[in-house]
């Protein structure tokens, strides 16, 4: 639930924020809006987001409407299209735009709104500052070691302080800690009933299945760049481990990895005849993920969307396999997550090819070093 803030600390007027995509970018832009609805409780905030992302904004309890930009139709130079966001976008006169994704296309959306003062990153790329009314430092934003949630939050502090006039210092980042709550909609019933069906239908075609109740992990193998997959042989041998130690499995996946998913959730099965492996790749939304991350111990998953989503969840422990992306930076962030890396001396890269084509910083990943984080990060969760 959202806590109701000092009804002394009021400011009414309209925020724009824009953070476009990806999913794990949105999801670590949430704390931040948060903050911001804390310290300005009557403002009316409009988020613009991607349609990837829409989901986890609408129904959101610190976002009063939501903008879709759609990229594809931009990049067709689709003159009703854009037509159509500008008007939308500007039935709003806005008081201040904040741009938390630091970008050119980011910025020209803020400035397209006509909003009186703009905020963003004073080292954001591609000129997006040359666009900001005013440009706040939150330290190197590049910089491999500070978390990106702790940038937003910083951010979306500054644009507070200097709108209110009340100056509030959160540059501990333990104070920063205290104020990342990620906001999400509440989970719909029919996407609990949803996952229930899924489960139910899998578990009746296999024959000498694990125990219904046993504790369920969710695998999440695909991710977007290569730089960032772990083999899927090495997931294999993860899935058989956590079969052997008396666990269900789920897997989940966009429908680009329909059929690596189903060939990983076959090979585990084979090796034991026990395996209750429960493929949902390609079936679920991002609300329905919700609901199946809640009814979670553990979940374990590359730098993707939904292992950032499911850190955002209280319940389920968090295991990143990370490889090229910095994991101070873009790891799942929370007391409850953990990661694994080979820690190598060209890690973190961040470049979705391997500069030296090896790829060695996942495929020297042993599977035993991430069961066994995994089984710790459970057993710390318990306490």
């Amino acid at each position: 639930m959202y806590d109701a803030p000092d009804k002394n600390l009021w400011c009414y007027m309209d925020v724009l924020v824009v953070k476009l995509s990806a999913i794990g970018d949105v999801v670590h832009s949430l704390p931040a809006v948060g903050l911001l609805k804390k310290r300005l409780p009557q403002a009316k905030i409009t988020w613009v987001v991607e349609p990837l992302s829409k989901d986890l904004l609408l129904g959101n309890p610190v976002v009063d409407r939501v903008v879709i930009f759609e990229k594809k139709k931009f990049k067709s130079l689709s003159a009703s299209a854009m037509k159509a966001f500008a008007g939308e976008l500007n039935q709003t006169k806005y008081d201040c735009a904040i741009d938390l994704q630091g970008l050119f296309k980011s910025a020209a959306i803020c400035r397209g709104s006509k909003a009186r003062r703009i905020f963003g990153f004073a080292d954001g790329r591609e000129m997006a500052p040359l666009m900001y009314t005013d440009r706040v430092h939150t330290g190197d934003y590049h910089s491999f070691a500070k978390h990106v949630v702790l940038h937003n939050l910083e951010l979306a502090n500054a644009a507070a302080n200097a709108l209110t006039g009340k100056k509030q210092d959160l540059a501990d980042n333990l104070t920063l800690m205290s104020e990342a709550q990620f906001l999400l909609p509440s989970i719909k019933d029919e996407s609990i009933q949803k996952i229930e069906r899924l489960f139910d239908e899998q578990q009746k075609a296999q024959v000498g299945q694990a125990a219904e109740h046993a504790p369920l992990v969710v695998l999440i193998p695909g991710t977007t760049w290569i730089t960032k997959l772990w083999p899927q042989p090495s997931w294999v041998a993860l899935g058989e481990k956590f079969v052997a130690s008396g666990y269900r499995i789920a897997l989940i996946g966009g429908k680009s990895e329909v059929e690596a998913n189903k060939n990983l959730a076959q090979e585990i099965r084979q090796s034991h005849t026990q395996a209750n492996v429960t493929d949902l790749t390609g079936k679920t939304t991002l609300v329905d993920l919700m609901a199946l991350f809640s009814r979670s111990q553990l979940v374990v998953g590359g730098d993707t969307g939904p292992l950032h989503l499911a850190a955002a969840i209280n319940g389920p422990a968090i295991v990143g396999v990370y490889g090229s992306t910095p994991i101070g930076r873009n790891g799942p962030f929370g007391a409850h997550c953990a990661t694994v890396s080979t820690a190598l001396e060209c890690q973190p890269c961040f470049a979705d090819t391997c500069k030296i084509a090896t790829l060695a910083c996942l495929t020297e990943l042993s599977p035993d070093a991430v069961f066994d984080k995994a089984i710790k990060s459970v057993s710390g969760s318990r306490h």
